[in-house]
């Protein structure tokens, strides 16, 4: 489930900023999970809990009542509703949250039931209905057709052998004909924002039938300039199945999700039956027990900031008083809330940590309180400019060994929602 969630993310900038560029920003600075994700995270909660799909789904949208790019009219209603009743929908809103039903234990009669179970709550239209079942049988098809257990000896990854193996079932189940290839004109899609299922999972199903791996089937579906978080976050629970996800994207993923999120997330692969137990998603935690040999680019803190997503703090060296005058205070003031007078913990959408009251080890304690408090917000993700090396006086390496842990607080290096100056990395790993 993981791939609709990293399609989810990588589409969520370009939802209602459409692009047409292959090669567009992966995460841009706003990229953020939307409703596609909490909506998948509901459903694997559901059926590791063993609970009423339309219950899981209500809670956990309730939890989080404002995501990137809001509920759908119909199902924002249905949200906020204290008796929420079925609404014949046949959006997509049902096939972007299906996928955990796909790595589920069962028979394919057992995928078709479950999966109608997903939609009925909210998409009990027929055709919302084809939209959930059609992306679980595929993800189910794919799985088993990629392992061998098919019967067939041919696992080469051709657009053959997607179609004649793993998205024949999703394409019967969505009224397409599978007595001959399965051809598509894309452009007749491009820059179209079609959020019914009937005009979506066919379109995900031969991107993924079409491509040459994950990262390829997600670029691919994005930049159609149609409705991006949801068409990346169906074709990406497909594509998973084919090709695994690339470890960088998992990592990077998942420090956009809140612990909770992360809890279902890592429970959920080690409960489902279908997932690999030899090559698991990386349990990303506050307390990592596996230390970095090299950092993935997501964890290094930007050279020059101008703008934060919703989510991020920029975190800057400031003075007791408060009185931000210059360098990344002066910006934290000017353009991140930082409020005039406080020199020491969050205000805005910044966090100050004061450098200029006296040596390294009088810092210490405020660093300890600051890397404290972002475990405390695993949600939020700060970015961490290199303080004290500026008017302050202090070398990369005595700030870079403040914040490898202490008394009483972790490194940094095992906190993923912190970025990294790039100038304390080589200290850090040789700590």
């Amino acid at each position: 489930m993981l791939g609709a969630i990293i399609g989810d993310i990588v589409g969520s900038s370009y939802e209602f900023n459409p692009t047409n560029n292959y090669d567009f920003n992966l995460f841009p600075a706003d990229a953020d999970f939307t409703d596609d994700t909490i909506c998948t995270i509901a459903v694997a909660d559901a059926l590791m809990r063993d609970i009423d799909f339309g219950t899981s789904l209500h809670a956990w949208c309730r939890r989080y009542p404002n995501p990137k790019g809001a509920y759908g009219g119909r199902f924002n209603d249905w949200v906020r509703s204290n008796r929420p009743k079925p609404y014949c929908s046949l959006g997509n809103g049902s096939a972007m949250r299906v996928s955990p039903v796909g790595w589920w234990d069962g028979e394919l009669e057992d995928k078709l039931r479950i999966s109608t179970a997903t939609a009925a709550c909210t998409h009990n239209h027929p055709e919302g209905i084809d939209g959930a079942r059609a992306v679980a049988i595929a993800i189910h098809d794919c799985i088993l057709w990629r392992r061998g257990w098919r019967g067939s000896k041919d696992r080469a990854i051709t657009p053959e052998n997607i179609f004649k193996y793993g998205i024949r079932n999703a394409l019967r189940l969505m009224g397409i004909k599978t007595d001959k290839p399965f051809t598509l004109n894309l452009d007749d899609y491009r820059n179209r924002f079609d959020v019914t299922c009937h005009g979506t999972v066919p379109v995900a199903l031969y991107i993924v039938m079409t491509s040459r791996s994950f990262e390829d089937a997600i670029r691919r579906a994005v930049s159609l300039g149609a409705d991006a978080d949801t068409l990346g976050a169906i074709t990406g629970s497909i594509a998973e199945a084919i090709w695994g996800i690339p470890n960088w994207m998992k990592e990077k993923a998942l420090t956009y999700l809140p612990q909770e999120m992360l809890a279902v997330v890592n429970r959920f692969h080690d409960r489902a039956t279908l997932y690999p137990k030899h090559h698991k998603t990386p349990h990303l935690t506050t307390k990592s027990r596996d230390m970095f040999t090299t950092l993935p680019p997501h964890r290094i803190t930007p050279s020059w900031i101008s703008s934060l997503a919703p989510h991020e703090v920029f975190v800057f060296g400031s003075n007791l008083q408060g009185l931000h005058m210059g360098g990344a205070a002066k910006v934290a003031f000017q353009k991140f809330g930082a409020l005039w007078g406080v020199g020491n913990g969050p205000t805005g959408r910044s966090y100050a940590i004061p450098t200029m009251h006296g040596g390294p080890e009088a810092i210490r304690p405020y660093v300890a309180q600051f890397i404290n408090y972002a475990v405390a917000h695993p949600h939020r993700r700060f970015l961490l400019t290199r303080i004290g090396c500026g008017i302050a006086g202090f070398t990369d390496g005595q700030m870079s060994s403040l914040f490898a842990g202490g008394l009483g607080y972790p490194s940094i290096l095992h906190v993923p929602n912190i970025t990294i100056p790039a100038e304390w990395v080589p200290y850090l790993l040789n700590m």
